[in-house]
């Protein structure tokens, strides 16, 4: 038997009304496989495909995923070489999807715009992904995964789905979706000599919408980029450009194209590179798009080529500052360092690589052959580039091992860089009165280090000591510091490190730098709570409806009082550094005890209770404050969220929060009479699914399914008086020990099984409440994996 918080723990098996429903991950999550079915009414819906490629005009299909038709979508072919270089007769077009095209409004799991590629270039369909992969750990890019397609009930085999970058991908990536966004890919004209990548092409506003595919924004922001990048004198460079030009962004994507040797990119050809002006700190931000010529090259790649290449001035006008191109080197071997090698990306590719292998090898429409998709994992293998023209690919394998030895053998990766760590922010969270020290530990290697900060705009740097004097401690013991002046309320700082040797080597931490840096938040003064923040959802696919019948994130305020509260005038934001982003509507009250719905949909046309703020299903902060605009009383950060589950309060206006498989827009998170589904914040995480069906009358059967467990291996019920709490959280839900008791059963072949349970017909049991989880042996001796959670109340 297992032992679980130090006793033995047993159910009375006592659940649900309903069955815990198995969690929808993100259409683009890598480990998600989707089938895609398009249906065309059109007798000739082929032909008029082919006929639309050059105007890109789409035709209407009915699309099925998971089950579900969405009506109306519009089809067209996309893709360049992917299309007019195919093999001849070849059927294995690249597709474009968008599900608005005809004006249904309608999503799929929060997307609205779908790209499938064909594998072109790629005979093991994983060069593509992987470098999708690789690109979003250090910086904003596409996700990407897999599907397979069926055109009218024929099978078309597998495609690389690529998340459309719009503003959805934009809201994923920065504080604000608002910004213009640009392809590098001209719409007249040729690419050549730098015409789409940040060459300075003269006043004439016409000759960047010539050059460049405009997404949003009219191309002036553009022009100012290209004219501050190659007319700024060299003087005034480094404090012009980081004004309207990540530079430390740019060279993490720089690093990524080099290292997967995808040339056809900004770095190589200039073009099939994507710009987005964020409008908060006013940098415009280059990622990639179209790389499926990825892992492609020459293991020898220079991680400097083409740097005085003038047709690409984001190269050569900045790298040649020596601080500018050690931050270059500094990201480019830290990327090597952690993720550009077999043992990080092998398991991953091979992985995918198997799981379509039996999709791949009964398509017939795919371009190369089985033999070529099994070979070029670890061989090379030519492939015809365009008709009567080949060219070869190496092997993924070899090519990645190779270029890492002969990148980390370099010299300038192999001479001495600092170490940092342990860097602190003290207090975490100030006030408005209080200043903040930032301490960091550096080793002895380090000739200098800076901190760099920003609230709005670009970062700058501010000298850090290891004196005694500047909140480091001792002198001379390692640790760097620098003290801060107080800020305004809601100020919201973003910070890194950087130390540099006598030789000029950088080191940073984070070592993704303006990617991903620390970052504090200047407290709001707090008043008294008279309303609390009681749950949201913010990844709504197919859950509660608006007035219009739309699927809407939304978030439920509670009035824990025992009297009506007037909430008209208060305030709900998800920006921290802007209190008043929308009010509540006059004359709004709340119940007592009551709920408050509030729809986070970005559209006040629809109702007075429809914010102008949608919510994150990357995770955000939202909070609430008085009339005054200033007080916080109440506030939740929540993390990564998943499509129609619930993050709320496990009790109405009380500790802890969790996830509901079940939400319960605006009425109580308690179940009452019935029963309910809980888990820890990430909801994700457990292997085992707990799932309760039937009636928690007395008298009743119920039916516990367990699926996820290890097959054959024992695992064991739980059964708890109650909730323990403390221990609700990230990292998983305990029961308390109190009063719990277990049984184990045995999970069959497929990890899984399912037993009756009689509720006796006692009126005693009418209102008491049980708590129920499962935990099985984990891969490791005495580890354990748990189940979510279900609290029954018993009914009459």
């Amino acid at each position: 038997m297992l032992r679980l918080l130090r006793s033995p723990l047993a159910p009375i098996l006592i659940g649900a009304a309903t069955a815990a429903s198995a969690f929808a991950s993100d259409f683009y999550d890598l480990d998600v496989y989707r089938e895609i079915r398009l249906s065309f009414s059109q007798p000739d819906w082929w032909n008029q495909l082919e006929r639309n490629y050059e105007s890109k005009s789409e035709i209407a299909a009915t699309m099925t995923v998971d089950g579900e038709d969405y009506p109306e979508v519009g089809v067209r072919f996309r893709g360049n070489t992917s299309y007019r270089n195919l093999p001849p007769g070849s059927e294995k077009k690249g597709f474009n999807i968008r599900l608005d095209a005809f004006g249904v409004d309608q999503d799929l799991y929060g997307y609205d715009h779908l790209n499938l590629n064909n594998g072109f270039h790629d005979p093991s369909f994983m060069r593509e992904m992987a470098t999708y992969m690789l690109a979003r750990r250090y910086g904003p890019a596409p996700g990407a995964n897999f599907v397979t397609l069926y055109l009218n009930d024929e099978y078309w085999g597998v495609y690389i789905n690529v998340q459309q970058p719009n503003k959805d991908l934009m809201k994923e990536w920065f504080r604000s979706d608002d910004g213009n966004r640009y392809r590098g890919f001209p719409t007249q004209g040729s690419f050549r000599n730098g015409r789409c990548a940040l060459t300075w092409l003269g006043d004439d506003i016409q000759e960047y919408i010539d050059a460049y595919e405009a997404k949003e924004g009219d191309s002036t922001d553009l022009r100012e980029l290209c004219d501050v990048l190659n007319n700024t004198p060299d003087s005034d460079l480094q404090d012009e450009l980081p004004n309207i030009f990540s530079v430390d962004q740019f060279y993490r994507y720089a690093a990524v194209m080099n290292l997967t040797t995808q040339t056809d990119s900004y770095i190589g050809s200039g073009k099939d590179h994507f710009l987005y002006h964020d409008p908060v700190h006013g940098a415009f931000h280059m990622f990639p798009f179209d790389v499926n010529e990825a892992f492609a090259g020459q293991h020898t790649l220079s991680p400097w080529e083409n740097h005085h290449n003038s047709n690409l001035p984001a190269l050569s006008q900045t790298t040649k500052f020596d601080d500018w191109r050690e931050r270059y080197n500094a990201h480019y071997l830290n990327i090597t360092e952690e993720a550009f090698s077999w043992e990080e990306l092998g398991p991953i590719v091979e992985g995918l690589h198997a799981m379509i292998a039996p999709d791949v090898e009964r398509d017939d429409k795919k371009i190369y052959t089985t033999e070529q998709f099994y070979a070029s994992l670890t061989e090379t293998v030519r492939v015809e580039e365009r008709p009567g023209r080949f060219k070869d690919v190496p092997g993924m394998k070899p090519l990645v091992v190779d270029r890492n030895t002969h990148i980390l053998g370099l010299p300038a990766f192999t001479a001495v860089r600092p170490d940092l760590s342990e860097l602190q922010c003290t207090p975490a969270t100030p006030t408005s009165e209080e200043s903040v020290t930032i301490t960091v530990q550096a080793s002895s290697s380090a000739a200098s280090v800076s901190l760099y900060t920003r609230t709005r705009g670009p970062f700058s740097a501010t000298a850090m000591y290891d004196d005694g004097q500047h909140g480091d401690g001792d002198a001379r013991d390692g640790t760097w510091g620098v003290v801060l002046s107080p800020l305004d309320p809601g100020t919201r700082v973003d910070y890194y490190v950087a130390a540099a040797s006598d030789q000029g080597t950088l080191r940073f931490l984070p070592a993704t730098a303006e990617f991903q840096s620390a970052l504090y938040t200047v407290d709001w003064p707090h008043g008294a709570a008279p309303v609390v923040i009681n749950e949201l959802v913010a990844k709504n696919t197919n859950g509660a409806q608006d007035e219009e019948g739309q699927y809407e994130d939304w978030l439920e305020l509670h009035n824990p009082s025992d009297a009506s509260l007037d909430v008209a005038g208060m305030y709900l934001s998800d920006d921290p550094t802007a209190p008043t982003k929308w009010a509540l509507p006059e004359g709004q009250t709340i119940e007592a005890g009551g709920t408050l719905l509030v729809w986070c949909d970005e559209d006040g046309s629809q109702g007075p209770l429809h914010a102008n703020f949608k919510l994150s299903g990357g995770g955000e902060e939202v909070s609430l404050y008085d009339t005054d605009g200033t007080t916080q009383l109440a506030s939740y950060s929540f993390g990564e969220q998943v499509d129609d589950v619930a993050t709320g309060r496990l009790s109405d206006g009380a500790t802890p929060w969790v996830t509901l498989s079940e939400p319960t827009p605006d009425t109580s998170n308690q179940s009452g009479c019935g029963s309910r589904h809980y888990d820890q914040l990430d909801a994700t995480a457990h292997p085992l699914l707990l799932s309760i069906i039937g009636s928690a009358e007395i008298g009743s059967t119920l039916e516990l399914q367990i699926s996820g467990a290890t097959p054959h291996e024992p695992a064991e019920i739980v059964r708890g008086l109650a909730p323990d709490y403390a221990s609700v959280g990230t990292s998983g839900v305990r029961l308390v020990e109190e009063g719990a008791r277990s049984w184990v059963l045995p999970a069959n072949s497929r990890g899984s099984w399912t037993i009756q349970v009689n509720v006796p017909n006692a009126q005693g049991l009418i209102g008491r409440h049980f708590y129920v989880q499962v935990a099985s042996a984990g891969e490791n001796p005495g580890d354990y994996d748990f189940s979510n959670a279900a609290e029954v109340e018993i009914c009459p």
